[in-house]
């Protein structure tokens, strides 16, 4: 049986219910006849219960169904998203997402708050500010290599790295996909967690990387807060003009994926420019040739003539495998959760915006009985 949410989580959703209706605290609290706004303030900073006729009037003032605001699996008003997601993306269809990935990551933790063992009280950070160098991200990234045993490919570990060891959670999500872009996934903050989405409909270079970038931004959310979209093209990414928050990401997950002791190892001085050969590295990296140009570049280990081919080379359209949805600790919470009669199955399908079927599919791609009758 799912739980009512917290005080501060119901007062997070009037705050945002209130903001996107364009209502002031004054003007909700001549609404529900409370004395002053500062009443209203308690409310959404969860010093103060609201009450049963209360939320019925707010249903109501704010166009928002009840369940907007008891609904268990939601993180209206307490999540915040940096989405990597093609310039040409509507924002209509952006938000539409949001809101689909916003009921997922709920789920994910109120799954986190059924385990019996509790998560560290500490989180992890870089130590890094918008006033740190691009060398200060590079470090950080290979001192984090080293930390987290990463070895000397790090693409074919890091994502069990960052469930393990920094517990953030993880969830390869099918994203909309345009004619001309994508959603690339995004970093998700909220106070008792971070976590990251991740189109698993992208290939392996770019889902690696974007982990990677994504992995900065939930590292360092306090010190440096993201917009909520950013670009996820390559001709953004190298833009001048780009904020230095993203400057910063781009750094730290380059360094991240291509470490100097792997780069060594790889590319000698005999074949700096045997471009062949550097696609080769490329590929044992799992980056895409463009990334690796510029990291070359940036550690002056390719002459002009090698770094515009390999820049400019096109990348081979070979087949990939598609990550399993979700995460296997995700769907093995959720088991758990419908077997245990803690959630029913149908309330999850509708959160997740699956029928029974299709519920019962995400169990069985995870070797996983299915534990409910269809």
């Amino acid at each position: 049986m799912t739980d009512v949410p917290s005080t501060s989580s119901i007062g997070a959703r009037v705050r945002a219910a209130r903001e996107a209706k364009g209502c002031t605290q004054d003007e909700l609290a001549a609404h529900l006849q409370l004395e002053n706004r500062q009443s209203v303030s308690d409310i959404e900073t969860g010093k103060r219960a609201i009450k049963p006729d209360e939320l019925v009037i707010l249903s109501d003032v704010l166009d928002r169904e009840l369940d907007y605001f008891v609904e268990p699996f939601s993180v209206a008003g307490e999540a915040k998203f940096n989405w990597r997601v093609s310039p040409i993306v509507p924002g209509d269809a952006l938000n539409n997402f949001e809101e689909r990935s916003s009921k997922l990551v709920g789920l994910l933790r109120w799954l986190r708050e059924q385990q019996d063992s509790s998560t560290s009280a500490l989180k992890k950070n870089l130590r890094l500010s918008l006033q740190s160098t691009f060398e200060a991200a590079q470090a950080r990234a290979e001192q984090l290599t080293v930390e987290l045993e990463l070895g000397p490919e790090p693409r074919h570990t890091l994502l069990d790295k960052v469930e393990r060891v920094l517990d953030i959670p993880v969830l390869m999500v099918d994203a909309d996909v345009f004619a001309d872009g994508s959603i690339s996934g995004a970093a998700c903050h909220l106070d008792e967690m971070s976590c990251i989405l991740i189109n698993r409909r992208e290939s392996e270079a770019r889902r690696t990387y974007n982990l990677a970038h994504e992995l900065f931004h939930a590292l360092t959310w306090e010190a440096m807060e993201p917009d909520r979209r950013e670009s996820n093209t390559i001709e953004d990414r190298k833009s001048a003009g780009r904020k230095r928050v993203e400057q910063l990401a781009n750094n730290f997950a380059a360094a991240l994926l291509m470490p100097r002791t792997s780069i060594r190892q790889l590319v000698n001085e005999g074949n700096r420019s045997d471009v062949a050969h550097l696609r080769e590295v490329a590929s044992t990296l799992g980056v895409s040739y463009q990334a690796l140009a510029w990291r070359l570049s940036n550690m002056n280990l390719i002459d002009d003539e090698a770094f515009d081919q390999l820049a400019h080379s096109h990348s081979l359209m070979v087949p990939f495998a598609t990550p399993k949805l979700y995460s296997p600790n995700f769907v093995r919470m959720l088991h758990e959760a419908i077997d245990k009669g803690r959630v029913s199955a149908r309330k999850v399908a509708k959160t997740l915006r699956l029928d029974l079927e299709q519920l019962g599919n995400v169990f069985a791609e995870h070797e996983m009985t299915v534990p409910f009758e269809l």
